[in-house]
């Protein structure tokens, strides 16, 4: 099993390295994927590392009925916000990809 680089960088010297116990808001982008792909394991350790009245908020275009109690089992009061169907990429988001020169970024 493949384990993300931060997961072992909490474990690294007895939790010396750094830890997340100051953390109070995490965002968790393509949620579906990561627990299909199991990271399990490795979100729920980081995520039992952040102090408890941490606010978490997961992002996925697609959220499947089985990944829904992971989910549950790693969120306090979950709401869910729908953009379309469950389960299905939604077909009315349209998506632009804007290229810049790297003088031109930050303007």
């Amino acid at each position: 099993m493949y384990t993300w680089p931060y997961d072992d960088m909490l474990a690294a010297n007895s939790g010396k390295v750094t830890n997340v116990r100051r953390v109070t808001y995490v965002v968790v982008d393509e949620a579906d994927r990561m627990f299909d792909m199991d990271f399990e394991p490795q979100v729920t350790k980081i995520l039992d590392s952040i102090r408890p009245d941490h606010q978490t908020v997961m992002f996925s275009a697609t959220f499947p009925k089985q990944m829904e109690a992971l989910a549950r089992k790693t969120l306090y009061k979950p709401i869910e916000v729908t953009i379309g169907g469950r389960s299905i990429v939604c077909k009315d988001v349209i998506q632009y990809v804007v290229i810049l020169d790297d003088d031109k970024k930050y303007l």
